[in-house]
């Protein structure tokens, strides 16, 4: 089996409310909304809150001693989050495409204000986390790191026919996933989203899908005991970023599906890191003051999240903007968390480019990409949300203080030879050659492989041992 080496060491590789009896929302300021049971309802009867006006542009905020100041598109993000979820719910109540009369909307594609909400969150929370919740949490995490792995519905969908019962840990085999991913591959299939595909370095294998599955079984085996021994979510984090193959944000959305499930029992607002849309986002809302600030603390961006998170109430009241908040099975109000936030604020960086083209954000990029239309599929009235959110411990927050501290981990799949050791760089008379994942062979002395990987020396000295054995009965 693998190990992990981490650097310098190696480790062996671990407001007024609606009724919350009746309906899935509350509604923040709740007098123009339609009504959840009005499936006869007109556009008009549900039109799109007007677009923030420039005299109530926020003014300076001071968040960790640095005086951020806000641009129009600050408002654009709160007016932006609640026709974002007007959309869905008129969806659900039934009323007829379109679902609203901004342009923007209406012709391009975005994200909901709440990521649960989303296609593909809906489809992880239902198909892949509760209809997985009554078996062990092997085979749970098996699950969730294997969608992750592609991230794609109509892949999950494909395995799932292929294997069925046996889409399990227990009986996976990696030549038969690839054999029939190939297959797939070879008549045009796209076995990726193309939102994020985590691996570009090469690593055993020249398939893509492969390294990706590669890296499932490296964190099949590690991830538990990670999970386990995190008092914060943040180290969670600083794990999974470590890994060859994964980038940081793609490890915060890896966090994220796991949340859906009793697996990751911390918190929502507990961590967040800003991806690269969010940060280009948040530079739109704050310009040049933005800049300066994270010269001085380099890690703020997390930080505004936070706060807007906060503070989400009291935009919405200062915009004189309607937004109905999800309930729980509870019947509780789930306001947006950190995770939703940072999605809308990438979601915003795009809308601005065409409410606000002379606002600048990172990049320069002035187009959107993938146009709208209206879907015939129907929404279920109630959306469907993580069972696991109902826990007691997720109420509590715990923001581990201090900086995220990402080291890089090498993981040795196997040793390839040995020699005597050279250059007397070390006390030792032996090194091995050491095959890593994702990286180039490197000599290391025996004591040291000995010492954080003795399960790889035994099987490489047995299969030593037997191709003397064999040598022999010649």
């Amino acid at each position: 089996m693998p190990a992990t080496r981490t650097n310098p060491r190696w480790r062996a590789s671990g407001s007024t409310l609606s009724e919350p009896s009746t309906s899935s929302s509350s509604l923040h300021r709740s007098s123009r909304f339609p009504s959840r049971d009005a499936s006869e309802s007109s556009l008009t009867s549900c039109s799109p809150s007007p677009p923030p006006e420039p005299k109530k542009i926020h003014g300076t905020i001071t968040i960790r001693g640095q005086k951020l100041q806000p641009t129009v598109v600050l408002n654009t993000l709160w007016y932006w989050i609640a026709e974002r979820k007007a959309i869905d719910d008129r969806r659900r109540a039934g009323v007829p495409a379109p679902w609203t009369t901004d342009p923007i909307f209406r012709d391009f594609k975005f994200c909901n204000a709440y990521r649960v909400l989303d296609r593909t969150s809906q489809f992880v929370v239902a198909e892949v986390v509760e209809k997985g919740s009554h078996l062990s949490d092997t085979e749970l995490l098996f699950r969730i790191l294997l969608f992750n792995a592609f991230n794609r519905i109509e892949t999950w969908e494909l395995l799932q026919k292929e294997f069925g019962v046996r889409l399990t840990w227990k009986d996976y085999n990696i030549h038969a996933y690839n054999k029939v991913l190939t297959k797939a591959k070879n008549r045009g299939m796209s076995l990726f989203t193309s939102a994020y595909m985590k691996i570009g370095k090469k690593m055993d294998y020249e398939a893509n899908h492969m390294r990706h599955l590669q890296l499932l079984e490296i964190l099949m085996k590690d991830l538990p005991g990670i999970l386990a021994t995190s008092e914060y979510a943040v180290e969670v984090y600083e794990e999974l970023a470590g890994y060859p193959g994964m980038a940081e944000f793609t490890a915060y959305q890896l966090m994220i599906s796991l949340s859906y499930s009793r697996l990751l029992n911390f918190c929502a607002n507990d961590f967040v890191v800003a991806g690269p849309g969010a940060s280009s986002g948040l530079v739109k809302m704050f310009g040049s003051s933005l800049v300066k600030a994270k010269y001085a603390v380099p890690d703020i961006e997390s930080d505004i999240i936070r706060w807007m998170v906060e503070t989400q109430c009291e935009h919405f009241d200062r915009l004189d903007l309607e937004f109905p908040f999800l309930r729980g099975a509870n019947g509780k109000e789930r306001k947006l968390d950190v995770a939703d936030m940072e999605h809308a604020v990438c979601e915003v960086d795009k809308y601005a480019r065409k409410a606000h083209p002379g606002v600048r954000g990172i990049g320069g990029r002035t187009q959107l990409r993938g146009t709208f239309h209206a879907s015939p599929d129907v929404l279920p009235k109630t959306p469907i949300l993580p069972t696991a959110w109902e826990d007691p411990a997720r109420k509590v927050m715990r923001v581990r203080p201090g900086p995220i501290v990402v080291e890089q981990k090498w993981i040795v799949l196997k040793i390839l030879d040995d020699r005597p050791a050279q250059n007397g760089n070390h006390d030792d008379a032996v090194e091995y050659l050491m095959d890593w994942l994702g990286y180039k062979p490197t000599w290391e002395p025996r004591y040291s492989v000995v010492l954080d990987a003795p399960a790889l020396v035994a099987e490489y000295q047995a299969g030593l041992a037997k191709k003397k054995a064999k040598k022999a009965r010649r």
